[in-house]
C-alpha cells in the first residue's frame, strides 16, 4: 500500500504555494516569503517530501498537472542552491515533463518516455537501488533507472512545480 507523503516546507523553493495539508504544491507567490534555511531550494520551485528513506520498498502516487514538473527521489545531498532544473544530476532520479515532452532525467543525457499526465506512481527499492514510474490510470511501467547505488544515504521524494501543480494521494 503506498507510504503517506507530504511536502517538507522547510525545502520549499521561492516560488511554491502549499495546501494546509501539506499534500499539494503550486508553482505561484505565496503569500509569505519562505525563510531562508541550510535545506531551502533558493532558486527553483522544488522541494522534498518530508520523511525520507535507508532502506525497503516503498511507493507513492503523485497528481501533476501542468506546463513543466519533475517528480521522483532525491539524496539529502541534493543541491539546493542555484539552477537544479533542466539537467541530468546524479544525485536525482526524476521523471521531467516541459510542455508536450517527458524524459527520465538519466546521464549523460535525458533519455525520452511516453508523455505523461494525471497520476503517477514512483517506486523507490533501496536495496536494489531500484527507482520506476508508473502510469496509475494504465497501469503501464513508464520507466526505469539503471540500478543506482544510494551508498547508505538517505534518500527523499522529490517534486518541482513550474507552471504546474502536484498533489499526493
Amino acid at each position: 500500500s503506498p507510504v503517506d507523503v507530504t511536502l517538507d516546507p522547510a525545502t520549499a523553493g521561492p516560488e511554491v504555494i502549499l495546501s494546509d495539508d501539506l499534500k499539494e504544491a503550486t508553482w505561484g507567490r505565496p503569500a509569505r516569503r519562505w525563510p531562508e534555511g541550510p535545506g531551502r531550494f533558493d532558486t527553483d520551485p522544488c522541494m522534498l517530501g518530508s520523511e525520507g528513506f535507508t532502506s525497503g520498498r516503498h511507493y507513492w502516487e503523485v497528481e501533476a498537472t501542468g506546463r513543466f514538473w519533475t517528480i521522483g527521489v532525491a539524496r539529502e545531498s541534493v543541491q539546493r542552491k542555484g539552477r537544479v532544473l533542466f539537467k541530468p544530476n546524479p544525485e536525482i532520479w526524476g521523471l521531467q515533463k516541459y510542455d508536450q515532452l517527458c524524459v527520465a532525467l538519466t546521464a549523460p543525457s535525458n533519455t525520452s518516455v511516453p508523455l505523461l499526465d494525471g497520476e503517477i506512481g514512483v517506486y523507490l527499492d533501496y536495496e536494489v537501488g531500484q527507482v520506476s514510474f508508473y502510469a496509475v490510470g494504465t497501469r503501464q511501467r513508464v520507466f526505469t533507472f539503471p540500478v543506482a547505488s544510494f551508498s547508505g544515504e538517505k534518500v527523499f521524494p522529490y517534486f518541482c512545480v513550474l507552471l504546474s501543480t502536484i498533489k499526493l494521494s
